[in-house]
């Protein structure tokens, strides 16, 4: 004899119609969601991972660059200082002891009166008897200076003693006949003078700091 279901067995068994056909689809497709965001989420953690690697990789080079160009920057910069500490500590104190050295001297009666003899005796040994003239600074006697010379000499120049001219000091004997000019002038010895001197007196001021610099 069949059983009747009562009401019980009714809802028990819509219950698990509704289970298999509702829930437990609704459970698998959760668990596929959530498989598949746990899946992206770690790709996502992973490629977060990769561009932040880039990203500070990439800021490191950037810094490193910034620095490279930073740091050539100063080291012109010191170079740059360097040299113009040289040229104003040679200007300021090289050329100032040289004109102090040379000045006084080629301003100097005495002094001018020999290196005019010597000049004059110089054109003299080559054979040339040609018209002289001898100039001087506006700072010096023209009277005392020719009080220093040999008649000899006196009598070579042309004006019969030496005259005033636009130099600053020492001495221009003038060949007249030959429009040539010999100077010794004071900035004539100075350039001179610092031709050959100006190298040993860096040397001596900035050797060391030079081999730092390098």
């Amino acid at each position: 004899m069949k059983s009747i279901d009562t009401g019980k067995d009714k809802v028990r068994k819509i219950c698990e119609v509704l289970k298999q056909e509702a829930l437990d689809p609704a459970r698998r497709e959760a668990d596929e969601i959530v498989a598949m965001a746990r899946s992206d989420a770690k790709r996502i953690i992973e490629e977060a991972k990769r561009k932040g690697k880039g990203m500070i990789e990439e800021a490191r080079k950037k810094t490193e660059e910034e620095y490279n160009v930073f740091k050539a920057s100063v080291n012109l910069a010191c170079k740059k200082s360097f040299d113009t500490l040289k040229q104003r500590v040679e200007h300021n104190l090289f050329n100032t002891q040289l004109a102090a050295f040379i000045d006084g001297p080629m301003n100097d009666p005495h002094v001018l009166a020999k290196i005019i003899s010597a000049m004059i005796k110089g054109i003299e040994d080559r054979g040339d008897r040609a018209d002289l003239e001898a100039v001087i600074s506006s700072a010096v006697s023209p009277k005392e200076v020719s009080r220093e010379l040999v008649r000899g000499v006196v009598d070579r120049l042309r004006s019969g003693g030496v005259e005033i001219g636009d130099i600053a000091g020492g001495v221009q004997i003038k060949i007249v006949d030959e429009n040539l000019t010999l100077d010794m002038t004071d900035e004539t010895l100075k350039a001179l003078l610092a031709e050959f001197v100006r190298e040993d007196f860096r040397e001596a001021i900035f050797a060391e700091t030079g081999q730092e610099q390098g």
